[in-house]
Formats: structure tokens, sequence, C-alpha cells
């Protein structure tokens, strides 16, 4: 899940003096105690992530290290995801990465396999040869995208895109939650005439390509259900004519104004985050881990009960059904060339199928990807609070969800990203995003027969 911490930019510039220390003295994390914050008597290992954030990950420690007395976890936080990938990247081929590694499935699994050992014959032997009843079945397929030995196992699932609202705002317009995209249109209408201050439209941070994906998916899911994920596989052109209305979708929403006006300019986290709590953006879309900061216990003097709503992204058409999509977020893998890894397999059981998963899943950061595990719906804020985890989880169990949010070729969805953002800007038309997306697909099997 794609998402920016508050001290990102903090965490980057510790990010580059420790990067430049460590080249310097050649530091390899898996492989010394001594660093700071580690136990010197206890085996000690390292992990690397962008969530779980501070209160979680702290939370989430202290009952790890009760249930291992004798393994310090060491925490590094790097930032928001994309320094982490950064960071990541440079850390496995030098061979100074963590011994424990947050993961993303799909393309990014899949960029870094060769650095990740195979978790099937842990589970195999902690586990029993029905470990696999242990995850949702949405969760482990998606895990298994990268290999069958699975290289990650899931800590959780996220849905996007969710339209969060303000509420008070809602209400003062006597504005209801749209279903049809002719009412997502009269809101936004209404709204506009009603305060001028008021940015128009739903923010997306679009200036960063996942968040242009996000709503894609769910777009494409409603016009050419499952035909993204079979244009990936090479089943069908990405120039199938649902596709490309899809993609005209897209950059209709754009022309209609249901986005913003700095919708391609600043990123969600914080820009467009800021100014929904502000109260001067109506609507903000995000995902379902938004919902953690709508608990009891994370009430603060930023949010108050029953503040927020959230909605599905609106049926598009007449016959269309409203879908989200569904991903692991995070998984979690073991460096393979971790000197720990009887320690990191306690770790991600942990995690997995254990406490961390019942706690971490609890703060709703995440929903459940272990069965027998339950979210509790009376720790939400208040009424609105509950009403927003019920929709919710109708979407998590409901079969018409769209698909997966990631796709797992990185090239494929690289250029997704960029040719979302061409169409938003209208510097491309449909018929020429669906070309260069079968551009690259072409080139990808080019390359794959000549090797």
């Amino acid at each position: 899940m794609m998402r920016r911490s508050w001290l990102g930019s903090v965490c980057l510039a510790s990010l580059l003096i420790l990067s430049s220390a460590c080249d310097s003295a050649n530091i390899h994390l898996n492989h010394i105690p001594e660093q700071d914050g580690a136990d010197l008597s206890k085996e000690t290992i390292v992990l690397w992530k962008w969530i779980p954030s501070g209160d979680q990950m702290r939370d989430l420690e202290i009952s790890f290290e009760q249930q291992n007395p004798d393994i310090d976890l060491v925490v590094q936080h790097i930032g928001e995801s994309e320094a982490y990938f950064q960071k990541l990247s440079v850390g496995l081929a030098s061979g100074n990465g963590p011994d424990i590694i947050a993961m993303q499935v799909g393309a990014n699994a899949n960029k870094y396999k060769s650095f990740l050992e195979p978790l099937r014959p842990y589970a195999e032997k902690s586990w029993g040869p029905d470990w696999k009843s242990r995850f949702h079945k949405l969760a482990l397929e998606q895990s298994a995208s990268s290999g069958e030995d699975y290289r990650v196992l899931p800590g959780g699932i996220t849905i996007t895109p969710l339209i969060f609202y303000n509420r008070s705002i809602f209400e003062s317009s006597n504005l209801e939650e749209p279903r049809t995209y002719d009412e997502l249109l009269h809101v936004i209408s209404v709204l506009r005439k009603s305060d001028p201050a008021l940015q128009n439209g739903i923010g997306i941070g679009g200036k960063e390509g996942w968040a242009c994906r996000d709503i894609f998916m769910a777009i494409a899911g409603q016009i050419a259900p499952g035909k993204v994920y079979r244009a990936e596989q090479g089943l069908v052109p990405w120039t199938d004519p649902d596709l490309v209305e899809s993609y005209r979708w897209w950059r209709k929403m754009f022309e209609d104004g249901v986005f913003d006006s700095q919708a391609l300019e600043r990123a969600l986290y914080p820009y467009a985050y800021n100014d929904f709590n502000r109260g001067t953006l109506a609507m903000l879309s995000m995902g379902s881990w938004q919902l953690s900061v709508m608990t009891r216990q994370a009430v603060s003097g930023l949010y108050h009960p029953n503040r927020f709503g959230l909605f599905p992204l609106p049926q598009l058409t007449e016959g269309t059904r409203r879908a989200a999509t569904a991903t692991v977020d995070v998984a979690w893998a073991m460096n393979r060339d971790s000197k720990h890894k009887e320690a990191v397999w306690k770790f991600i059981e942990f995690m997995t199928t254990g406490e961390g998963q019942r706690v971490w899943s609890n703060s709703l950061q995440v929903l459940p990807s272990a069965t027998g595990i339950q979210v509790d719906r009376k720790a939400m804020a208040g009424q609105m609070e509950e009403k927003a985890l019920a929709t919710v989880l109708d979407y998590y169990t409901e079969p018409g969800m769209a698909g997966t949010r990631e796709l797992t070729n990185s090239d494929v969805q690289q250029k997704l990203f960029e040719v979302l953002q061409a169409l938003a800007a209208k510097g491309i038309t449909p018929e020429e995003a669906a070309l260069q997306m079968q551009q690259v697909m072409d080139r990808g099997a080019l390359f794959e027969n000549t090797n």
C-alpha cells in the first residue's frame, strides 16, 4: 500500500546520511548486533519497513519480544514506500539488506524475488501439510504470484479505492452518498456552488502513479471486468475496445471535474490528506487503511467521531457494478542472505498467523489475511465509522471484487502509471494509451523469446 509517513522528509534525510555511512564502512546489517538499539545478549534481527506506523509497530515489537525474549527486533523506519524500495534495492544488491523485508505482492515481489528465501518449507514444517488453510484464498493467491515456493506470505489486506467524505460538509448541503455517476456529478456541482473556498472534486494525489492506478482499476472493473489482468497475461490485447473505453472514462472524469484541480500536481500524503483533514477538501480517494485513524483507540485532537464517511466509486453506467480492488499489504519476506533465518521465521509466523496478525488487524491498518481473525466493529469511534467499516467488509467478502490492486509485471505497471497521468493531462488519447501499453507487452514478449 503506498502511503507517506508524516516523518517522511526527516527519515529520508536520515536515510541518506545512514546510506553514506554504511557504504564507507561496508556495514552488513544482517551481521552486526552492535548497531544502535540492539541488545548484545540476544539474537538480533533487523526489519526495514514503511508500515506498520510508529504506534502500531511499537505495540507489535513489544508483543513479539515478550513472546521471544531471546530475540532483539531492531526496527528501522525508512520513510514512505518509494524511499523504502529505493533503499531496499541498494541494500539487497550490496549485501546490506535487512533480515526481515516488508514487501508488496505482484510487481515488487517479482522484482526482488531472487533476494528472497522460499517460505513454503518453513510453513510446511511449522503448520503441516494443510498450512494454506490458515489464510484467506485471495491473500494466498496474491502471495503465490511470485512463485509456488512462496517468497512472501500475507500480512494483511487493504481495499481501494474508497472515497472518504466530510460528513458535516455533506450534511450542510443536504447531500447523500452518491451511488451513480450522475449523483456524483450532482454532489460536486452542489458543493461548488455552496462554498467557493472549497476545493472542487475528489482529491486523488495523482502526482503519484499508484494513486491514478487505484481509481483506474475500479473504472476498468466496471467497464472491462477482468480484462486488465487478462491483458497483462497476454490473453487479450491492451487495445481491446473495453479497455480503450476504460481509458476514455478515466479522462472523462477529469473533463467532467470529478477530480480536484490539483489532482496531478500533488501527492496524496501529506498534501491532499492535509487539506481533507482541514476541511478545505470535501472528498478524498484513499484505501481501507484510513480506517485506522477512525477507531476509538486512535481518536485524538485531529479526528473526532462521526466526522468522515466513505463510499466506493459510484456506478458509472447502467448495468455495471460498483467495484473495488484488494491487495496484500504488506507481505512479509526473509532475506535469503540472513544469518538468522529461524528467528526471522518466528517474526513472520507472528505477523502472518499469530498475535501480530491479530494486533495489526485490530488497528485496521490492514484487514485480516489469516482465517480465524475477526475485526471488532465496536472498536470504531462512532456510528459513522462503524458504517464505514461495514461497507469495507462488505466489499472484502463480495464475489464481485474487481480484482487485485497490483499488477505482477513491474514494466507494465510503470507504463500504466505513465499513460494514466498523460491521459489526464490530455497529452495522449485513449487509443494512444492502449497502443503504448501493448507496445510494452510486445517488447516484453520479444525479450522473453530471445532468452
